[in-house]
């Protein structure tokens, strides 16, 4: 990537907000805020903080970069965009926009800054259910002093997680596993053999899923949402798990069959089924998914942390820094693939 774009320095459009969010802890003599680092970095370009469309629709033909959830429907419409920093750790936009995938800006994520919250939310999903806390909290909205009986209890450890997506995320809910002594494996497409990492995981390929699912009585599905992975995991892989067996999905909606999902729930086939995500949300009212007593579902906000903004825009501002330098970017997405 060429950094000056052929003389072109353009406006750098970041619509996050982030006039209240501080790079380091103030108590530090000399430390910048954000809009401060950005500027320095930004080697002269001129920055617009703004969320306002009719604002971006005055700059479309100046706009060389964009930060965070700026007015996607724009984007035909901005000639010298050179590179979308997204907000999430996904590409999810590329589905709502696909004629994206033919234009030549690039595409980052933040994907990085979800490791401890998506890890700590699959276990609070997991402990829930396991020792029973929903019923508990649902007794004591009612005053009702409401003990489950000892053989609904569960415990981790000696169990096995296997986690579809064994990718940085996944690395993290593995080390967070085997804390509670259980045995983990991964899955991943880019791997071709059996083998065991470093951290004691067993990293298996995607094309041996079937092989491997019925050791599970975890099964943590993190995969982003691609036309590869849409309906990933259905009635055949379903059918593979053993009775017990527990589903949780931090992931993406759409990588699960959700009617097939339904049946193994309604069959109790499986034990439970634990969402942060659903192939449609908000999930409407009329879902069957409403229904299932073995069913604990959360709306999508496995990844939220309460520093989430100043995290992402570390990534942005380290990309940027990248970015005028001429040197690749983090979190490049490829377009084409959808990650």
């Amino acid at each position: 990537m060429n950094s000056g774009n052929d003389g072109f320095k353009g406006i750098i459009l970041v619509a996050q907000s982030i006039h209240q969010i501080q790079m380091f802890d103030s108590s530090r003599q000399g430390a910048d805020d954000l809009e401060t680092l950005l500027r320095k970095t930004a080697d002269g370009r001129e920055l617009c903080v703004t969320e306002d469309k009719r604002e971006v629709e005055k700059i479309l033909d100046r706009i060389e970069i964009a930060f965070g959830d700026i007015p996607f429907e724009l984007i035909p419409k901005m000639p010298n965009l050179k590179w979308l920093q997204l907000w999430s750790a996904g590409a999810d936009l590329l589905r709502t926009y696909p004629e994206f995938k033919a234009l030549p800006f690039k595409m980052t994520t933040t994907s990085g800054i979800h490791l401890q919250q998506i890890a700590e939310h699959v276990f609070a999903l997991i402990l829930t259910w396991n020792r029973k806390m929903w019923k508990a909290f649902a007794a004591q909205q009612e005053r009702r002093w409401a003990r489950p009986s000892m053989h609904e209890m569960e415990v981790l450890s000696g169990k096995t997680m296997l986690i579809l997506g064994y990718g940085a995320i996944g690395e993290k809910i593995a080390a967070v596993a085997q804390c509670f002594g259980m045995q983990a494996i991964g899955v991943r497409r880019s791997v071709s053999t059996v083998s065991v990492d470093a951290k004691g995981v067993t990293v298996v390929p995607a094309a041996r899923l079937l092989e491997y699912l019925p050791q599970a009585d975890y099964i943590v599905n993190i995969l982003p949402y691609t036309p590869d992975t849409c309906h990933f995991f259905g009635g055949r892989e379903l059918a593979a798990l053993k009775s017990g067996a527990v589903y949780v999905n931090v992931g993406r909606g759409g990588t699960t069959d959700e009617a097939a999902l339904a049946e193994a729930l309604r069959d109790k086939r499986l034990a439970a089924a634990l969402l942060d995500v659903t192939e449609t949300e908000p999930l409407s009212e009329d879902s069957p998914l409403w229904d299932f007593d073995n069913l604990l579902l959360t709306p999508h906000y496995a990844g939220f942390h309460p520093e989430y903004n100043r995290l992402a825009m570390e990534i942005a501002i380290e990309n940027l820094g990248h970015y005028v330098r001429g040197e690749p970017l983090r979190n490049l997405v490829d377009k084409d693939a959808g990650y």
